[in-house]
């Protein structure tokens, strides 16, 4: 009898040391991964919350108004160059057109209805002209007034030129424009016209790179890049998964986390009783 009890002490000993054992080793390996997941849950964690404090002062950091110019993201969100890019002067103002938008000084003036037809210089005075529309702006690159069909302006336009007075020229011909830029009246030129032209120089040449680069990122804005850092879709179809792997990692952290502290209370109620 005394062996059998002895047999089923030495049993019970070892185990409660395997028990013992077993739990130590889950415990390393909670303990080393739970580790690892806090580096990388942080990491995200820091990297939501520096993107939500931004986000909630955009207006003051001038994010929701400032371009993104890094070409890489520009390519990333599938912003492609412009159809139609004209330089028509590059001295002593930078006058050019992408597609529907009027560039003055490297500085969008005008987003037109139509792509630009022709620009040229009046006096102090920048015109430009879409297929039904005059668009008067000035050297600072303001809008200062904008002609159409219901204020006598014709329709149709193909071009724009000057030879002491304005001149259009249309689908139903030509037209000329009084010295105020009210009155357009059907006419037939008798000497050429210098029509407006886009340049074609190693100057002009440089001049669209910048533009193009420029009518690119009119299209997108730093807050929109960091609400889509800090909402997962900068990460396209990936960033659901990216979220789901975050949220694995947030539940592995709370269960290892649980069982590592399980583990210790046994210790510290054995200390405390000890010292009781």
């Amino acid at each position: 009898m005394t062996q059998k009890h002895h047999r089923t002490r030495i049993n019970s000993q070892r185990r409660r040391s395997r028990t013992k054992q077993l739990r130590n080793t889950l415990a390393k390996q909670f303990r080393c991964w739970h580790r690892r997941l806090g580096i990388f849950s942080a990491l995200f964690i820091m990297l939501m919350a520096i993107s939500g404090v931004v986000i909630n002062h955009s207006n003051h950091l001038s994010i929701d108004s400032a371009p993104v110019q890094q070409a890489w993201l520009l390519d990333h969100y599938g912003i492609t160059p412009p159809n139609k890019l004209a330089i028509y002067q590059t001295q002593p103002l930078s006058l050019a057109s992408s597609d529907n938008l009027v560039w003055v000084q490297h500085r969008l003036a005008v987003e037109a209805d139509s792509p630009i037809k022709g620009m040229l210089t009046l006096g102090k005075m920048i015109l430009a002209v879409d297929s039904n529309n005059l668009y008067m702006v000035s050297q600072d690159g303001e809008l200062m007034e904008k002609q159409d069909a219901s204020m006598g302006f014709p329709r149709g336009i193909e071009a724009i030129g000057f030879d002491g007075q304005v001149w259009l020229k249309t689908q139903a011909g030509y037209f000329m424009a009084d010295d105020e830029l009210i009155e357009w009246t059907p006419a037939m030129p008798f000497a050429p016209i210098s029509w407006s032209q886009v340049l074609d120089t190693q100057t002009a040449q440089a001049e669209s790179d910048t533009i193009s680069l420029l009518a690119r990122s009119s299209h997108l804005t730093w807050e929109r890049v960091i609400l889509d850092i800090h909402s997962g879709r900068f990460f396209g179809s990936l960033g659901p998964w990216f979220m789901d792997l975050v949220a694995l990692s947030l539940i592995i952290m709370a269960i290892s986390g649980i069982y590592l502290w399980q583990q210790v209370r046994p210790k510290k109620k054995a200390r405390l009783s000890r010292h009781s």
